[in-house]
């Protein structure tokens, strides 16, 4: 069964400081077809705060934050940042 993927505003927002970066904008792709098939296989678990949220990496020291929605079957993106702060 195939996950649905949307996009929060913070996601969004975050995206657009890195609309210029091919390299992670071709990253991002890649992980969208793999989180449409298996989020489950995609990242880790977050704890403390960002508790509920999985994180998985993209190039170098970015990483995607994104939520799974079992019961719909629909993956929440929630930010993509550097990975120094994206934990914030």
């Amino acid at each position: 069964m195939a996950w649905a993927i949307k996009s929060t505003e913070s996601f969004i927002i975050a995206l657009k400081e890195y609309k210029k970066n091919k390299l992670l904008l071709d990253a991002l792709d890649k992980k969208f077809i793999r989180l449409k098939e298996d989020p489950h296989s995609v990242g880790g678990m977050l704890s403390g705060k960002l508790h509920g949220l999985q994180s998985t990496r993209l190039i170098r020291r970015f990483r995607l934050l994104f939520r799974l929605d079992e019961p719909n079957s629909i993956v929440y993106l929630i930010a993509i940042d550097h990975r120094s702060s994206a934990y914030d």
